[in-house]
């Protein structure tokens, strides 16, 4: 692929993938609200956005996003000029989103299809009470990586395409204070879902847990 065709292709894909990002950062928000109404969007929105073709599209789109985004990082190897803290902030945020996701995915998305198990509340609940020391900052990073790349990103892509966003969302207060306020909401929903802000049910009592717990027993038998 040529030097123009590489940056636009990586804008579509991240644009269309950016669609879901921002369902699902929002789905995150709500869990600071309570499990009732985060489950409830959640049932919505697996309604629309797990129709097979359109999981399939927005898989494809996040593979493609990932490889150009290699491919690019690759070409510019060697480059000696530092680019700018908000720049550098957009790339650490993509590769610890790529080493991520696809794990996470699957994570998520495997106990849905073998076992009929999606993680609802008490999913990402049960993960939190299971293994605090990892989840808690994995979740975090993983959510603020997601919110700064998609709002630092969006506006880059739509640029690349031809469409200049407004200013005010491009630099100072107008970018800061949204992703500011977004991360603290991702660590507040967090705090929800570890039962710091609201007696929750217990996180070993779901389907989720239960399939986990049976896939863990499964494979240490057989590992025996």
């Amino acid at each position: 692929m040529n030097n123009r065709a590489l940056p636009q292709t990586q804008a579509v894909s991240g644009l269309l993938f950016s669609l879901f990002l921002l369902v699902h950062l929002t789905n995150t928000a709500i869990a600071v609200i309570g499990p009732h109404l985060y489950d409830r969007f959640q049932a919505a929105a697996r309604g629309v956005y797990q129709w097979l073709l359109l999981e399939v599209g927005l898989l494809a789109a996040l593979v493609v996003h990932v490889v150009t985004g290699i491919l690019r990082m690759r070409a510019r190897r060697g480059a000696r000029t530092k680019p700018p803290l908000r720049l550098r902030l957009h790339r650490y945020a993509a590769y610890y989103l790529a080493v991520f996701v696809f794990g996470h995915i699957a994570a998520t998305r495997l106990p849905a299809v073998l076992a009929d198990a999606p993680p609802f509340f008490g999913g990402v609940s049960f993960s939190l009470h299971f293994l605090p020391w990892f989840f808690y900052p994995y979740y975090a990073l993983l959510g603020i990586a997601g919110l700064y790349h998609a709002f630092y990103g969006i506006p880059v892509a739509l640029g690349v395409l031809g469409v200049r966003a407004p200013q005010v969302i491009r630099r100072g207060t107008g970018f800061w204070v949204p992703v500011g306020l977004g991360a603290a909401i991702v660590v507040t929903a967090l705090l929800g879902f570890g039962g710091a802000l609201y007696e929750i049910h217990d996180p070993f009592d779901n389907d989720f847990a239960r399939a986990y717990e049976a896939a863990a027993s499964y494979f240490s038998d057989g590992s025996r």
